[in-house]
């Protein structure tokens, strides 16, 4: 029989001084014929443009983001999600289509406002203001 093995979680706050946490800003832009938004839709604490990627495809895409993924390639050079995480999102996308846009389209993004972020975030993840990715 083996013994027991107690594995330990890394917290929140223990990650956050190993410095692999970043604060991304989560931008958005709607688009329609006779209308254009452009805003933040909030702040997400995660390690890399992976997470915001996944998180983003999640929260606000419904898994659209996922779905591309396993079809699309870009002259056979990057997939989809290669081309998201270069780009940082559809949002930036500048050769984007928007003939399809009689309902309006939104698109999603995202930038790095500070990277290898320290601090406790704990009570702003509570409040709502940064999401967590973890």
């Amino acid at each position: 029989m083996k013994p027991y093995i107690k594995i330990k979680r890394i917290t929140l706050k223990e990650k956050q001084i190993m410095g692999k946490m970043n604060i991304y800003r989560i931008t958005f832009s709607h688009t329609a014929p006779k209308d254009r938004e452009e805003g933040i839709k909030g702040y997400l604490l995660a390690e890399n443009d992976e997470q915001v990627y996944n998180y983003i495809d999640k929260t606000y895409n419904y898994g659209c983001w996922k779905d591309n993924d396993d079809d699309y390639n870009l002259i056979g050079i990057e997939t989809f999600k290669q081309n998201m995480l270069r780009i940082k999102g559809e949002q930036n996308d500048e050769n984007y289509d928007y003939r399809d846009a009689y309902y309006g389209i939104t698109l999603y993004g995202w930038e790095l406002v500070k990277e290898n972020a320290e601090g406790d975030y704990t009570e702003m993840i509570d409040l709502g203001i940064i999401s967590n990715c973890i």
